[in-house]
């Protein structure tokens, strides 16, 4: 049975909203799998500060940070999960295209930056698969969606997307680890 992510995106986003992060559950779901992909020790301290800014000693976000730490072990569960299990923390698809799409968008420039946290260094020599991806991730990152109306072609190309950036970060995970040395900050 695949394993499943301890904090939902409404619960981490209700969470995150009441310590005045400057991130989303999406973004910060991205970060910690792009930390996590890189091979990253990063503390979670340099993480909380990304998104919480210098309010890392409030009761919410204590909270954040309690369920920051339980999903970067949920991730690490699904990454290593040999059925694929790993999942994109996303709103539920009852929510409006936009605002999945908007939160897609948010996933992947959290996951880039988690990339940089965790030890990436840019400029690495990487397959060529890897730079696509990244590439890929970017534009995603930067795209902006605007629907007015949706349809069934709208959602399955969301779907698609989703799928393909879920099943990149799985490729990625196994690219990047380990990293070499040298591709590391020292």
């Amino acid at each position: 049975m695949p394993e499943t992510l301890p904090v939902s995106h409404v619960e981490l986003e209700q969470t995150l909203s009441a310590a005045v992060a400057e991130g989303g559950a999406s973004e910060a779901h991205g970060l910690l799998a792009g930390i996590i992909c890189a091979g990253g020790k990063s503390a979670p301290e340099l993480w909380l500060t990304h998104l919480l800014g210098e309010n890392t000693l409030s009761a919410a976000a204590v909270e954040v940070r309690r369920q920051l730490m339980a999903l970067h072990t949920g991730i690490l569960r699904q990454l290593n999960d040999d059925a694929f299990g790993f999942d994109l923390l996303l709103p539920d698809d009852e929510a409006p295209l936009s605002l999945r799409t908007e939160a897609l968008s948010q996933w992947c420039g959290g996951f880039l930056y988690g990339l940089a946290l965790g030890g990436f260094r840019e400029g690495t020599e990487m397959p060529e698969t890897v730079s696509e991806v990244m590439k890929d991730f970017y534009e995603i990152s930067h795209a902006r969606f605007a629907y007015e109306a949706t349809d069934d072609a709208d959602e399955a190309a969301y779907m698609e997307i989703v799928e393909y950036v879920r099943m990149s970060v799985l490729l990625l995970h196994e690219e990047l680890l380990p990293l070499p040395p040298t591709a590391r900050l020292q």
